[in-house]
């Protein structure tokens, strides 16, 4: 249980906030590197509560500046990428991937207006498929960090993005929580509960990292799926991460006795203190043959209120009645979570009122996630750097992994 004050202090993402200020000092993801074409349409996003545009100029390099000019403030979204920048469409205003004004065609010829005009502007980077930014003060850029799941050669990747109510943390805390695996996203509920019920309790290990936390989780599985089985309940053993500021990995066998090992990364960004954006990056080396895994590419509509989450109640023996085949996505095609993972983080409400919640022993590593981030907010508010930002880094992999031979991917 927190207070109301604590609970303000890490869900508030606003520039001038503790969380915001400690958000502010990491790259995060804003958009699908091949969604924003060169010299293509801009793009209107919301990123830790700031309006913006994100384009790509005639160079091919992606810029994300204020979402409205500084003439009349209208949306640059829909504006002209051209010219080494973007247009404004109401009086042709030109701004560079600086933020810089570079033309006023309206303006007599000998007018020093442009001069004094710049837009707030964030650099980006390209890496893995994804477009990101540092959104912090110029002389705290770190590196980006180049996570396996970006940056390794030696097999195939794919992304999936969709936006989620809810504030940031309690979707980070949702993925954190492996003991809810085995009742959320328990399939065939009413036919395994008894066997579930009789199954030892979960035993979950966690450990301060450089990072963030590192968790190794024992827990009972009794989902029957034809790509599983597991009729007669099994102890299955998962490695997790989260990793600064708002990241979570899994390292997860592809099927029970395959042999392959992959590695799923997501990032949840707060559009806002109500919304999320969620990148998740699926990287899988070749199957022990060598054949390269290939990725599925089928993908429905994103789970919501306004669908229900999937939900078909007389139908379907789950706890929620949420099945877990309505939903596909390029990294889980035949047995999806996130519809489940997407109702339960959503209806903790806008913010979860965390005055109200009552933590059991198996939450300890929530307990532990929410004290770093109340320790980086201090060190952020003494001038210090925040864990987990990389300076200086040659490294072509920055590796997040710990020693056990069932993480060595």
């Amino acid at each position: 249980m927190l207070s109301k004050e604590q609970n303000e202090r890490i869900t508030r993402v606003g520039p001038h906030t503790p969380l915001g200020k400690l958000m502010r000092r990491y790259w995060h993801p804003v958009g699908v590197s091949e969604r924003v074409k060169q010299g293509g349409p801009p793009v209107p996003v919301k990123v830790l509560g700031e309006e913006l545009t994100l384009f790509r100029n005639d160079k091919g390099l992606p810029a994300l500046v204020s979402r409205r000019c500084a003439h009349r403030l209208t949306s640059l979204a829909y504006g002209r990428v051209e010219d080494g920048g973007i247009r404004c469409p109401f009086h042709g205003w030109l701004y560079d991937i600086t933020g810089k004004c570079i033309q006023t065609p309206a303006e007599p010829d000998d007018s020093k207006l442009k001069d004094s005009i710049k837009l707030t502007a964030y650099p980006c980077q390209d890496l893995g498929g994804l477009i990101f930014a540092f959104m912090g003060p110029s002389d705290k850029k770190p590196d980006l960090p180049r996570y396996e799941s970006l940056a390794r050669e030696d097999g195939t990747r794919t992304l999936d993005v969709y936006d989620a109510g809810g504030n940031y943390l309690q979707h980070v805390e949702g993925a954190i929580d492996t003991s809810h695996l085995s009742y959320l996203h328990a399939t065939n509920w009413s036919q395994t509960k008894k066997k579930l019920f009789s199954m030892p309790k979960p035993v979950l290990e966690s450990r301060e990292t450089t990072y963030g936390l590192w968790q190794k989780s024992q827990i009972p599985n009794v989902t029957i799926h034809p790509d599983f089985g597991n009729s007669d309940g099994i102890m299955q053993t998962l490695y997790t991460y989260f990793i600064l500021p708002a990241g979570f990995l899994r390292v997860q066998e592809h099927m029970p006795n395959s042999g392959l090992v992959q590695k799923i990364q997501s990032w949840y960004v707060p559009i806002d203190d109500e919304h999320t954006t969620r990148y998740q990056v699926g990287f899988s080396p070749a199957w022990p043959d060598g054949r390269p895994y290939q990725w599925p590419t089928e993908r429905t509509e994103d789970p919501n209120v306004a669908n229900d989450y999937f939900r078909d109640y007389e139908n379907t023996d789950t706890i929620s009645g949420i099945p877990v085949t309505a939903h596909r996505t390029p990294i889980m095609p035949n047995i999806s979570y996130i519809p489940q993972d997407t109702m339960a983080n959503e209806e903790q409400g806008a913010i979860c009122d965390r005055t109200q919640e009552h933590l059991s022993p198996n939450d300890a590593i929530i307990a532990r996630m929410r004290r770093i981030y109340f320790t980086n907010i201090d060190k952020v508010e003494a001038g210090a750097d925040p864990a987990h930002v990389l300076r200086d880094q040659d490294e072509p992999i920055h590796y997040i992994r710990g020693l056990e031979e069932g993480e060595l991917v």
